[in-house]
């Protein structure tokens, strides 16, 4: 007779499983920092040869590539390692699917987390944790791994948002950084022009990304502060992407607002956020995100999506409506117009 367990073993498990789970990150982040997949990219190497090219301890770094074998990151065949499918797509050469910087500012955030039970005591961002912003090219690092993001999502968000092709529009992208977003809203749409509105620090890392993708004439970066300045005026959509959750409820409810004074009427606005439930234990990615913002904001933090409805509509908007991007990019689309 076949013996059922009792519910705490499986309990037990998931505990064990969650607990662990630094180990694996921690394996694919140190990969990273290592340059193991970029030096994988051209056909397989020996553990050996890896250390030699990396300046790492033998034995160290066969320990490592044995694991990342573990994990479906690498693949082993006599003795030489390569990278796995997995590996080859995401982590070993620029492509829209790149996430080679993403994982190496993670190691940052890996980092930070470490600080989670004194944030929590204090309530504060850890002192530690604003240093690291004040290291040279964290601003950089910061915005090619958000740019790494957003190469696979943002083609799939400009079709979403099907807009007008037979006149010319402005496009306004609040806190916009890369630059990705309007990137793709320009090569979709030829009709369209793109402002990405962003502080001084971020301003030439978005122009050298729109030169490298050719669209100097159609996207520009403009230097400002969307919680000091104004936005202008005359844009006919507004993307409002990942720069609510820094804010407090009241800067948020401000931000909407000069973002409906920048458009013409009957244009929209489209945001797209961590957004919580009304009770905020839901969806889990954004309960735990909140715990980032945590760490790296002073006041920052998703927002409940009854929240984000009432700050669209005492700003004047048409109640939003929910556009669902494909399931595996995690997405959703609030939008809203005003009348």
């Amino acid at each position: 007779m076949t013996e059922t367990a009792p519910p705490e073993w499986a309990f037990r498990q998931h505990l064990l499983d969650m607990l662990r789970g630094y180990r694996s990150a921690r394996t694919l982040i140190t990969c990273a920092e290592l340059g193991v997949f970029e030096a994988l990219a051209d056909g397989s190497r020996t553990a050996e040869e890896l250390a030699a090219m990396r300046r790492a301890d033998r034995r160290g770094m066969s320990l490592l590539l044995n694991a990342a074998v573990a994990l479906g990151l690498l693949e082993k065949h006599d003795g030489r390692y390569a990278n796995a499918p997995m590996a080859e797509a995401c982590l070993a050469r620029e492509g829209p699917h790149y996430l080679g910087n993403f994982v190496e500012r993670d190691g940052a955030f890996y980092r930070r987390w470490s600080h989670l039970t004194a944030a929590v005591k204090t309530g504060q961002r850890p002192e530690d944790n604003v240093r690291d912003e004040e290291a040279e090219n964290w601003v950089l690092g910061f915005e090619l791994a958000l740019y790494n993001l957003s190469r696979a999502v943002a083609p799939l968000v400009a079709d979403a948002l099907a807009l007008p092709e037979d006149r010319s529009l402005r496009a306004l992208d609040v806190g916009g950084g890369h630059s990705g977003y309007s990137i793709a809203l320009a090569r979709r749409y030829p009709n369209l022009t793109a402002t990405v509105f962003e502080l001084p620090p971020v301003v030439p890392i978005a122009r050298e990304i729109i030169a490298k993708e050719g669209l100097t004439e159609r996207v520009q970066a403009q230097e400002g502060n969307f919680q000091t300045d104004d936005l202008g005026s005359g844009y006919d959509l507004a993307l409002v992407f990942g720069v609510l959750v820094g804010e407090a409820p009241e800067g948020g409810a401000a931000l909407i607002k000069k973002v409906f004074n920048a458009l013409n009427p009957g244009s929209r606005i489209v945001v797209r956020e961590f957004l919580l439930n009304s009770d905020r234990t839901s969806p889990s990615e954004a309960a735990i995100f909140a715990l980032q913002m945590l760490l790296a904001t002073d006041t920052g933090g998703p927002s409940t999506t009854d929240e984000l409805t009432g700050w669209l509509l005492d700003a004047g908007f048409t109640p939003p409506q929910t556009l669902s991007l494909p399931a595996w990019t995690g997405s959703t689309l609030i939008v809203a117009e005003k009348p």
